[in-house]
């Protein structure tokens, strides 16, 4: 081998090297990235913590309160309840002293009605008896004078009689009548009051149970209370590891760049003895047009972009190159950011243009650098709420490229479509894209029905930044496996329908 071979072969390893610890580089970067973010979250948590609890046991102070007041309102009942079985013994006392009078009252009228008919018997004899005195008056004319007064008086007395009794008689019916309205109206607020009473008695017994929770209220709260604290211990705790984490890969960072600087000046040294006058660092024009792609694609402007890739490939970049390093690294990025807001559907629609754009632009290039296999179909597609377009769009360009049949079913599918799907079209693989946790957690219903279907041959291969982020992810959703990238789904789709042989540690 000559020497000018030699250093050609060196000088390409230098240049992947270089690649190499770009990649490492971005890999750090996008760490300290989301090392910050997380940071942010977890100072958020802390200060919702801390407006809510004031750092006291608050929940602890309420329950003890509102423990209080139950306990304050039940002295109240309880002492009410007591005035009332007062009352109502004084009622009951006075209801039979009134049953007792009318008792009376009844047998003084029996007494008095008899006292009153010899009264009308007498009353009456008198009356005759002064009928008799007039007859004999009048008989004896002016000898019968003495008749006529004894008849005038007896008359009188007769009349004294008769009133007296009738009079008698009806103040002693009024005062029997009165005396019994009296004992009716006394039931009646006695058997009031005695319903009531049955009622407070029942809602003593609730009273009770009341405080007694509130006492078993006031246990779990110190418990939960204790809880909080440890939580916030260890949200510091992590909030630290976090700032450590972001520190370490700063450092690691400087030590990369310091190793790529290294690597620039061995490759000038090469280019010298090869006799090359202008060179640029292929790392260097991938950073910066990876940096140039993103400040267009930030602006929406679809236009730059598309241009930025055409203008790339006359320049010789490879176009799996630029998928790989331009497009699918702004997708994780916008990924992430997406995450930490919210992001109007209007700018993820702007955001998949761009992609398709420029995906359209490639396709054709990368299709002719690839050979069409035909190994089968796939299902692809968001999942079910998840509208994010962009990591779908390129995943299914790979793996149309590597020769599979790719049914794209699109945004926010349903589990019953991605089930119908994969029996029309006989699919051995679903793919399912998702940004945000709670869509990634659609999977797990997926699986369920798929089973449920008898499907359970079908796999599942997923992808997002939920599963960037936590990989344990994936086995928590029932997936099979994950992929990052679009050259990662190619092989691991390969692997999950026996095309290749499966990765260690593969789940």
């Amino acid at each position: 081998m000559s020497n000018h071979s030699f250093l050609e072969k060196q000088k390409k390893r230098l240049e992947k090297q270089l690649s190499v610890l770009w990649s490492q580089i971005n890999y750090c970067e996008d760490i300290e990235t989301s090392s910050e973010a997380l940071g942010d979250y977890l100072l958020k948590i802390k200060k919702i913590y801390l407006d809510y609890t004031g750092n006291e046991n608050y929940i602890t102070l309420i329950a003890e309160r509102t423990k209080q007041k139950i306990d304050n309102q039940l002295t109240l009942f309880l002492d009410g309840l007591n005035k009332m079985i007062q009352l109502r013994e004084n009622y009951t006392e006075i209801n039979a002293k009134i049953v007792e009078l009318n008792n009376n009252h009844t047998e003084v009228e029996r007494e008095l009605q008899k006292t009153f008919r010899l009264l009308k018997d007498v009353s009456s004899q008198t009356n005759i008896l002064a009928i008799n005195a007039n007859i004999e008056a009048h008989r004896l004319g002016q000898q019968g004078a003495v008749f006529k007064i004894i008849a005038t008086e007896v008359r009188k007395l007769s009349e004294v009689t008769s009133n007296s009794t009738t009079n008698i008689t009806d103040t002693t019916s009024q005062l029997t009548m009165q005396t019994s309205e009296m004992t009716h109206t006394l039931n009646e607020n006695n058997q009031t009051l005695f319903a009531v009473f049955e009622e407070l008695e029942q809602g003593k017994e609730s009273f009770i149970t009341m405080y007694q929770d509130s006492e078993n209220i006031v246990n779990e709260s110190l418990i939960l209370d204790d809880t909080l604290h440890m939580i916030l211990e260890l949200i510091e705790k992590v909030y630290v590891l976090v700032e450590y984490n972001k520190m370490s890969y700063a450092n690691v960072r400087k030590i990369l760049e310091q190793q790529v600087d290294l690597t620039k000046e061995m490759l000038v040294d090469f280019n010298k003895e090869l006799g090359v006058t202008s060179y640029r660092m292929r790392s260097e024009i991938t950073s910066n047009l990876y940096k140039d792609f993103y400040r267009h694609f930030k602006e929406e402007n679809l236009e730059a972009c598309t241009d930025l890739i055409k203008n790339a490939l006359e320049s010789g970049e490879d176009a799996t190159f630029i998928t790989n390093h331009i497009l699918e690294r702004t997708v994780e990025t916008i990924g992430k950011e997406q995450i930490d807001k919210l992001v109007p559907l209007t700018e993820i629609y702007v955001n998949g243009r761009i992609i398709e754009a420029c995906m359209d632009i490639l396709i054709p290039i990368l299709e002719k650098e690839h050979r069409n296999n035909h190994l089968g179909k796939i299902i692809i597609g968001n999942a079910f709420g998840d509208y994010h377009a962009l990591g779908r769009k390129i995943i299914a360009t790979f793996l149309k490229m590597a020769g599979f049949d790719v049914i794209d079913l699109g945004l926010s599918v349903d589990n019953d479509v991605f089930v119908k799907a994969a029996k029309e079209h006989n699919a051995k693989l679903i793919c399912v894209s998702a940004l945000i946790l709670h869509t990634a957690e659609e999977v797990s219903r997926l699986r369920e029905l798929l089973d449920k279907e008898g499907l359970n041959y079908v796999k599942i291969l997923v992808g997002g930044a939920p599963f960037n982020f936590e990989p344990r992810l994936v086995q928590t959703v029932k997936a099979d496996a994950m992929a990052t990238t679009g050259i990662e789904a190619v092989k691991v789709a390969k692997e999950l329908l026996g095309l290749l042989s499966r990765r260690v540690g593969l789940s």
